[in-house]
């Protein structure tokens, strides 16, 4: 299965071949297969509500309108028209003289090969990624090489060039575009098989989604299969037939053998689409704090809604709506001496956790913190420089397991269990863990000024956030409190992603480092009520801080992409020169040298024998990579190579010292290209544009 593809559920009668010209299968509706998800029971008043809590969670879920969008598409092409008659074929049944193929491989990479880069990604999103292109009906045909060929090799697969054709059209369609293939000339698209004497492709059957394809092209006939009625056609066969025939087969082999392009393009629409989800994630975020406005759709229903209410006549009504949705948006730069100007969107509770677990046995849960920030609480409240006041309305709370007390880390990581900055800690037994959690993700919250009451008050909308936040749901589950049993629970959010879409990395960064460059000194990190306070902190941060980016000049903002390819050309054309140090270190006029005698490798356990042998050794030695009884030898300084020459950072009077093996001529040009890389700190705005492409 691909990255990205649905599970696809099998059904119990398996496709069997009834005789050897024909195959059948047993009905099975494809439309009745449901995905069940299970998980540990909690604690939660959440059970026995299952079909309201779907419908809860459905109508809470952020669903995006292009996927939306491009379903509806891929189910129109799907119903097209098909006039094809492969499904009266037999199983192994020779095509049609003149038909022409193309290769499945061939179909399958189009977008990534074949398609420029206006349209490429959205007709691979929409189209293609995740096994779509299996999910309408295909016919397949097989054709093995010619005789002599390597038996061990398997069959191609071929799909007739009209069904392509067909699937292209309904494409541009859906997308309203003008994708086309070659109509004439060489091509994999149109590889004709004329009744000439030479193999032909043979009918292998019809399939609509990956799991029949994959059936069918594990279960194809072997080479020497063929019908009854069939003569041995080949031994007719002219030269020029066979060496035309022979020409197809190289066509076919080279289009399969192309992957390398077809596997950079989806791995490039993966990172596109993994760094939309982090931008669309802070996004979210600055809605449920109010200091970004929904989307124009959203809007006019809320202007519909404010409308209703007036009491105007149906025209007037639709006036209203028409002025109201035509009036220019608001500004989304952040105010911090303003209380947010939006409403809180879904008003929403952020619940951030973390776990600490024993370093020497994970499965020993030491620490538990969860700290909330409840959006009601910030409607009036002006958020200060940075959000600091709404960094104040956080309420975070501590909990230590009282079983496991006594165990401190300090092998791997610095623990501080008893020094909680946010308050007191709480001790609790084991047991007990699941409901005290469950508490915190009911009303009041954690807030000990809030009323208690007996009423049933409606459940709020509930956003997760953590800091590379799979580990931390994982130890709640094993504590007994299973997150996704929640009915409100709307999303989860992770900090870690937000900090590597605001600064455009791809590798996560620890929680004392997003501190770190977002002002907030974080105070005894590894105690799990700290980090989930200040995990809290970074997320509004962070949310504010992309937003106040968005607002930068566009000057400012193009200064910071050229650093960023400056620094990028740097460390490029640094590591390949010192890939080039050392293949001709040797001199072009060595003969290599005296043999080296082979040394025998350490018996086991020998090297812990010389490690006690050499710490005596160097017991009382400065300098612990040298033996004690080894004179030091003069000083000079820190020697860096550069150009062909050592130079000294420390005695600046000593002269250069020339390498003794000196640097090709052929490196020295190449070191001479790379160094006028690092001079040029400026791109042109299409570099720029490229740079700051596609999903970012």
């Amino acid at each position: 299965m691909e990255h990205g593809d649905k599970p696809q559920a099998i059904p119990s009668e398996k496709m069997r071949i009834t005789n050897a010209n024909t195959v059948s299968s047993e009905p099975f509706d494809w439309s009745q297969v449901k995905t069940t998800y299970v998980y540990e029971g909690t604690d939660s008043d959440d059970d026995g509500d299952d079909e309201k809590a779907m419908k809860e969670k459905s109508a809470s879920a952020q669903v995006e309108t292009s996927k939306t969008a491009s379903a509806a598409r891929s189910r129109e092409i799907s119903s097209f028209p098909i006039n094809f008659e492969g499904h009266k074929l037999q199983r192994g049944q020779l095509c049609e003289g003149g038909a022409s193929f193309c290769p499945w491989t061939t179909i399958r990479k189009y977008p990534y090969v074949y398609i420029g880069n206006s349209n490429r990604d959205k007709v691979a999103q929409e189209f293609f990624d995740g096994g779509k292109v299996y999910e309408r009906t295909w016919d397949f045909y097989y054709l093995y090489r010619p005789a002599g060929a390597d038996p061990s090799q398997t069959a191609f697969i071929l799909v007739p060039t009209k069904q392509f054709e067909h699937f292209l059209n309904g494409i541009n369609k859906g997308l309203n575009i003008n994708l086309s293939i070659p109509a004439h000339g060489d091509n994999p698209f149109r590889i004709v098989f004329d009744d000439d004497g030479t193999p032909r492709p043979r009918y292998l059957g019809q399939a609509n989604n990956k799991a029949m394809a994959e059936n069918l092209r594990n279960t194809c006939p072997p080479s020497y299969f063929k019908l009854d009625s069939e003569d041995n056609s080949i031994e007719g066969a002219s030269q020029r037939s066979l060496v035309a025939f022979k020409g197809k087969i190289d066509m076919i082999t080279q289009a399969q053998k192309n992957k390398k392009k077809a596997n950079k393009e989806k791995q490039k629409a993966a990172r596109i689409e993994q760094q939309q989800f982090w931008n669309h994630s802070i996004k979210r975020v600055q809605r449920y704090l109010g200091i970004r406005q929904a989307s124009q759709r959203d809007q006019l229903e809320t202007i519909k809604k404010g409308q209703q209410k007036s009491g105007l006549a149906w025209e007037d009504y639709n006036v209203a709506v028409q002025a109201a949705a035509s009036t220019p948006r608001p500004s989304t730069n952040f105010n911090p001496n303003k209380p947010a100007p939006y409403d809180q969107d879904g008003s929403v509770v952020f619940i951030s956790i973390d776990v600490e677990a024993y370093e020497r046995d994970k499965k020993l849960i030491t620490e538990i913190g969860i700290s909330t920030l409840d959006t009601d609480d910030l409607k009036t409240l002006v958020p200060g420089k940075g959000g600091i006041n709404w960094l104040s309305a956080i309420r975070a709370r501590h909990f230590r397991i009282n079983e496991y007390k006594h165990l401190q880390n300090f092998e791997f990581v610095a623990g501080c269990a008893d020094k909680f900055e946010f308050g007191d800690s709480e001790f609790i037994n084991l047991k007990d863990a699941p409901h005290v959690i469950s508490t915190c993700f009911k009303y009041p919250f954690s807030d000990p000024s809030a009323k208690a009451t007996e009423e049933e008050l409606p459940k709020r909308n509930i956003i997760l956030v953590g800091h590379d936040v799979g580990m931390d749901i994982t130890y709640f589950r094993n504590i007994g409190y299973d997150i996704y049993n929640l009915s409100n629970l709307l999303e989860v959010v992770d900090t870690s992603s937000m900090w590597k879409y605001v600064k455009r990395e791809s590798n996560p960064r620890n929680l004392g480092a997003i501190l770190a460059e977002l002002d907030i000194t974080g105070w005894n990190l590894h105690n799990a009520g700290n980090d989930a306070a200040y995990t809290l902190q970074a997320m509004v941060k962070i949310a504010i801080k992309a937003l106040e980016d968005r607002g930068k000049e566009k000057d400012v903002k193009k200064q910071e992409i050229n650093e960023r390819v400056a620094e990028a050309v740097k460390e490029a054309a640094i590591a390949a020169w010192e890939h080039e140090q050392g293949w001709s270190s040797g001199g072009e006029n060595s003969d290599g040298g005296a043999p080296i005698s082979p040394v025998p490798p350490p018996a086991p356990g020998a090297s812990k024998r010389n490690k006690s042998r050499n710490d005596d050794a160097v017991k009382d030695s400065q300098e612990p990579w040298r033996p004690a009884n080894e004179a030091a030898p003069s000083s000079w300084g820190t020697a860096i190579q550069f150009g062909g020459h050592l130079k000294s950072e420390s005695t600046p009077n000593k002269p250069d010292q020339p390498v003794a093996t000196k640097i090709s001529a052929e490196y020295s040009e190449n070191y001479l290209r790379l160094t006028e890389l690092l001079s040029k700190s400026k791109i042109s705005e299409s570099q720029m544009h490229a740079e700051n492409g596609p999903g970012w």
